[in-house]
């Protein structure tokens, strides 16, 4: 380590005072002293003037810990650990065929959740939405990759009333809104890059462009397919919010955080690509009825439920909504519900078991 003249001293963080504050213990301890400031220091310079406030704060204010916390730019997010390394997913294997390590760029991009503006409301209340994945890519892939691994629960929903026969077997079998409606795109630098993969899917991009063509004030707009592109023929700016549309009006802000070259300790496979780095902590939603288990369902029109649309588990749907012969007992309507954290959950875990097969088959 490089030191200085009148360097502040190395402490021991385990012989510090040990501060309590719900689950959390010790979450500012430093490798420094940072409660020694100058005289008069603090009115000189403004990291010591808010370091000196910061430091009033945690001697004063009660439970302070958890509330900073809360104010932590990724305190939302779930890393998604597999590795007893505390890696996001297994890097190295006994027998890895990728001994080369890939000649590429790694990007780091940021999902937000669906963006809803509030044209309705006379005070302004949009705020910026809350994140929903973190995603790993590297730079030779197509845009139609990054497409395909977003997960939205738009996308997931069935529009489809099987109040008849409710099974939990028949919801992966059921079409979807991702199959019904395939069309989107994303819109970066002044270019609308359109999914035309799918035969009936629609170029939302066109009614756009021929509207802008009217307002010359807003410029040239173009449209590219988005199969044909990679991320490196972009030139993206960090930290800058680009769009993502899909569903007709379902719009997602996308951030590109980071980029950097692919290293020997990344995933040295490019097939598993895009990589889930973490995603929001979002609570599932629980049974309306038991509060026990999650919700599997959503009931509409039932006269003994207190809310028009409850969300039920599949044990309270059978024994609640339908007699013993398991025909409803009114006239309701029964649509499938998707849980968003649990559907990541499951994609991770799917990744982890192509992970296993792949050693097993090694071995």
């Amino acid at each position: 380590m490089l030191t200085v003249d009148d360097e502040l001293v190395m402490q021991d963080v385990s012989n510090g005072p040990v501060r309590h504050s719900g689950r959390l213990t010790n979450w500012y301890a430093g490798s420094f002293q940072d409660g020694i400031i100058p005289e008069g220091a603090a009115h000189k310079l403004m990291t010591l003037e808010e370091q000196a406030h910061e430091l009033h704060l945690r001697e004063t204010v009660r439970d302070y810990a958890r509330l900073r916390y809360r104010l932590l730019k990724y305190f939302s997010t779930v890393r998604m650990v597999i590795g007893e390394d505390n890696s996001p997913e297994p890097t190295r294997y006994e027998k890895d065929d990728y001994n080369e390590c890939i000649r590429d760029i790694v990007l780091n991009v940021r999902v937000q959740r669906p963006y809803h503006k509030k044209t309705h409301m006379k005070k302004a209340c949009n705020r910026f939405p809350t994140h929903s994945q973190e995603l790993l890519l590297l730079g030779s892939q197509k845009l139609t990759e990054l497409r395909d691994a977003l997960i939205c629960i738009n996308d997931l929903a069935v529009n489809q009333d099987i109040s008849a026969d409710p099974q939990l077997y028949q919801m992966s079998h059921l079409p979807n809104n991702s199959m019904e409606f395939p069309s989107g795109f994303f819109y970066i630098n002044g270019v609308f890059y359109n999914d035309d993969r799918h035969p009936q899917a629609k170029i939302y991009s066109e009614g756009i462009v021929k509207w802008a063509q009217r307002h010359s004030e807003i410029g040239e707009l173009k449209s590219k397919s988005m199969h044909e592109t990679t991320f490196l023929d972009l030139e993206l700016r960090l930290g800058y919010p680009y769009v993502f549309l899909h569903q007709g009006n379902c719009e997602h802000i996308i951030i590109f955080t980071d980029v950097r070259l692919h290293h020997q300790d990344d995933v040295q496979d490019p097939a598993r690509y895009p990589l889930l780095r973490g995603q929001a902590s979002k609570l599932s939603v629980k049974c309306c009825i038991c509060s026990l288990h999650l919700a599997n369902w959503i009931v509409k029109d039932e006269p003994r439920l207190p809310i028009p649309n409850a969300h039920v588990c599949d044990r309270c749907l059978k024994s609640f909504c339908y007699n013993s012969r398991g025909v409803k007992i009114h006239n309701i309507r029964v649509y499938p519900f998707i849980d968003e954290f649990m559907t990541q959950q499951k994609k991770s875990v799917e990744s982890s078991k192509y992970t296993l097969n792949r050693q097993e088959k090694e071995s």
